[in-house]
C-alpha cells in the first residue's frame, strides 16, 4: 500500500511527504534532484529514489518495484525554466507525465492525482476563472499541463484509472524566488527588514494566493476523497480566490513592518504584453469546495503573512534559509 510522490523533495512534495509520513503511510519519494534539507526530519520514515520522469524505465521501475497503489504526481519543470528550454519542458512535463500515467495503468495503481496550474488559462479571460472557463494557455508550461489534464481524463474513461488533478493559484511561501513571482519575495523581505526590489510586478499586478501547506493539504484531500464525489476531475484550488494587487499587499505589510520599502522596477507594459493575464478578478474553486470539501486554512493576506513569518522563524532550514 505504498504511496508515490513524484517531485517528492520539492516545495509541495516535501510538505506532502510530511503529511503522509506523520500519519504512518508507506511513502516513496521520486525526484531528479534530492533536497535532503527539506526531508531530513522524516528521511528515516520514507524511501527516496532518484530518477528522471522522462525516463520511462525509471518511472515504471519505481512503481512496479515498490508496489505503488496511489500516486501524487507533483514533479515538473516550472514556468521560467520551461520557457528557457521548451524541449526539456516537453520531455519532463508531457512525456514524463505520460510515463506516470502508463505506469499507473500497467501496474494497476488504484488512483492518481496530478498538479496542474492556473497557467492553463490565458487568452481573453473573463473576470472569474472557473473549472469550465475555456483554457487557452500562452506558455509551454501551461500547454503541457493542459494536455495532461486531458490525457488524464482520457485514461479515466478509457482505462478506468481513478485520475484527479488540481490547478493551483499562485504559490506563497518562504524562499520562493521563482522568476515572475513578486509576492513571496515582497513578504519575505518585509519580515527580514530588507527593501524589496519588485522586478516582476507593478503596483497594479494582481494574483490569487495559496500558501504552500494548504497546497499540500489540497493534494492529499483530493486523492483521499471518495471516487463518487469526483465529478469535475480537474479542479481550481486557491486560498484567497479574489485577486489582490501588489499595492494592496504592500499596504498590509507596511502596517505590520513600518520600515518596509518596495521599489517597483518592472516594465509597466509587462502584464499587457502577456495577453490578458491581469484581466481576471477571481480564481473560483467552488467545485473543489462542493465536491470534495476543500477548505483552506489561510484565507486572508494577513493570515498568510502570519504563517509565512512563523515558518521562517521556526523552520528556516526546511526552507533553505540557513
Amino acid at each position: 500500500m505504498a504511496k508515490l510522490i513524484t517531485g517528492g523533495t520539492g516545495y509541495i512534495g516535501a510538505e506532502l511527504a510530511h503529511i503522509l509520513a506523520d500519519r504512518g503511510e508507506e511513502v516513496v519519494l521520486f525526484d531528479i534532484n534530492i533536497n535532503h534539507y527539506r526531508i531530513e526530519d522524516i528521511e528515516s520514515k520514507v524511501k527516496i529514489v532518484r530518477g528522471d520522469l522522462g525516463n520511462f524505465s525509471e518511472v515504471f521501475n519505481v512503481v512496479k518495484d515498490n508496489k505503488i497503489t496511489e500516486i501524487y504526481h507533483i514533479g515538473s519543470m516550472l514556468t521560467y525554466m520551461s520557457e528557457l528550454n521548451p524541449q526539456a519542458s516537453f520531455h519532463s512535463n508531457v512525456i514524463g507525465s505520460y510515463n506516470v500515467l502508463e505506469a499507473a495503468r500497467l501496474f494497476n495503481v488504484e488512483k492518481m492525482m496530478f498538479t496542474s496550474t492556473l497557467g492553463t488559462f490565458g487568452l481573453q479571460m473573463d473576470d472569474m476563472l472557473t473549472d469550465i472557463t475555456m483554457q487557452r494557455p500562452l506558455s509551454i508550461y501551461g500547454c503541457g499541463k493542459l494536455y495532461i489534464e486531458g490525457l488524464g481524463r482520457y485514461y479515466n474513461t478509457k482505462y478506468g484509472l481513478d485520475f484527479r488533478s488540481i490547478r493551483y493559484a499562485h504559490m506563497i511561501g518562504p524562499n520562493v524566488h521563482t522568476p515572475g513571482h513578486w509576492a513571496p519575495p515582497m513578504i519575505e523581505d518585509a519580515i527580514l527588514g530588507k527593501p524589496n526590489d519588485c522586478i516582476y510586478g507593478t503596483p497594479e499586478s494582481t494574483i490569487s494566493m495559496i500558501y504552500v501547506s494548504d497546497a499540500a493539504r489540497a493534494a492529499d484531500m483530493l486523492l483521499q476523497a471518495p471516487r463518487d464525489n469526483i465529478k469535475m476531475l480537474n479542479y481550481n484550488v486557491s486560498g484567497i480566490p479574489a485577486v489582490v494587487s501588489a499595492k494592496e499587499v504592500e499596504t498590509i505589510l507596511v502596517k505590520r513592518f513600518p520600515e518596509i520599502r518596495v521599489i517597483y522596477k518592472s516594465d509597466p507594459n509587462r502584464q499587457r504584453r502577456r495577453g490578458g493575464y491581469s484581466n481576471w478578478k477571481v480564481f473560483d474553486d467552488s467545485y473543489a469546495r462542493k465536491e470534495w470539501g476543500w477548505k483552506p486554512q489561510y484565507t486572508t493576506v494577513e493570515s498568510i503573512i502570519d504563517i509565512f513569518e512563523k515558518d521562517m522563524k521556526e523552520r528556516p532550514g526546511y526552507y533553505g534559509l540557513t
